[in-house]
């Protein structure tokens, strides 16, 4: 199964990020305020969701 990855590079880091606030079981999340946003593989069930909303397009299903 797919599920997404963000490429840290092109994550603005925003405290508002949406994708973290659309994903359903909460598989978005970052350890410090000034660090990437990053998927829990484990948790994250490949909606795509998050895809759909990230306005920088930092989000990639793989």
């Amino acid at each position: 199964m797919k599920k997404a990855i963000i490429k840290e590079l092109a994550c603005d880091k925003s405290p508002f990020c949406p994708a973290k606030r659309v994903c359903p079981v909460n598989a978005i999340h970052r350890e410090g305020f000034t660090k990437p946003f990053k998927v829990d593989a484990e948790t994250c069930i490949g909606c795509g969701k998050c895809i759909k909303v990230c306005p920088q397009r930092a989000i990639i299903m793989k």
